[in-house]
């Protein structure tokens, strides 16, 4: 996390917590959404981004045995090793790899921690990065258009966390998200949804290499929410009656 990601959910907690009757707190514990939210004896969380640009879930992939694989149990990740395990572009990346780095397609393995790159067959590192130093060799290895971005991340916050997150500050703007309001903020609060691209990437690091799902909603809808609980906002407070 960034130290201007860290100072934004601090705002958001503490604009939270400066209400009576809430109590909030940043989590730190990346099993849950970033910022707890209490009321009497309901909890809850609230998942904060900066920007409606950021990745709303990043879970790690890796190819081993001839299939793409993951150790995470969320819904976006099962998402992001269904689309590796389609994609054509993923297979030729697979398939140009392997001759690359003179390891039989059989074999291969594309690491996504420290731990994997030991393992025999699987892609060294610095192989990987002369791979991706070639003149037109993309770093995106599955591209889906135009996919409901926001039915996926509603499921993972609700689901693919130790704790569901009922509610999204993205920037300036308050959502709801899904359908349940343990707070019973107001009706009015938009429901997080939009489309987007669904990709995953290698992404080169100094002791490792990752494949990563990239997801990011191109065009929330609705585009703003009328709500924030931003300390300056001039948007309606979803906390405050």
């Amino acid at each position: 996390m960034s130290a201007a990601s860290d100072r934004f959910e601090k705002d958001v907690a503490n604009a939270i917590n400066s209400i009576p009757t809430l109590k909030a707190e940043q989590g730190r514990d990346v099993k849950f959404s970033d910022v707890k939210v209490t009321k009497g004896s309901t909890t809850t969380w609230v998942e904060v981004k900066m920007s409606h640009s950021d990745n709303l879930s990043n879970p790690r992939c890796f190819y081993m045995k001839g299939k793409w694989q993951t150790t995470y149990t969320t819904p976006a990740a099962k998402q992001a090793v269904d689309l590796l395990n389609k994609s054509p572009q993923a297979a030729k990346f697979i398939k140009d790899i392997a001759k690359f780095s003179g390891i039989p397609e059989k074999d291969i393995i594309i690491a996504t921690n420290k731990s994997q790159l030991k393992m025999p067959g699987c892609v060294p590192l610095q192989v990987m990065k002369s791979y991706f130093n070639q003149p037109g060799v993309n770093r995106y290895i599955a591209n889906q258009q135009n996919f409901d971005i926001g039915k996926l991340v509603t499921e993972h916050y609700l689901k693919g966390k130790a704790a569901p997150a009922h509610y999204l500050q993205a920037g300036d703007d308050f959502y709801m998200i899904g359908t349940q309001n343990p707070f019973g903020l107001d009706r009015k609060i938009p429901k997080l949804a939009g489309t987007g691209d669904f990709k995953v990437r290698v992404s080169t690091r100094s002791e490792f290499y990752e494949v990563q799902a990239e997801i990011k909603i191109k065009e929330f809808k609705p585009k703003s929410s009328p709500f924030s609980v931003l300390p300056n906002s001039r948007k309606k407070n979803p906390f405050i009656v």
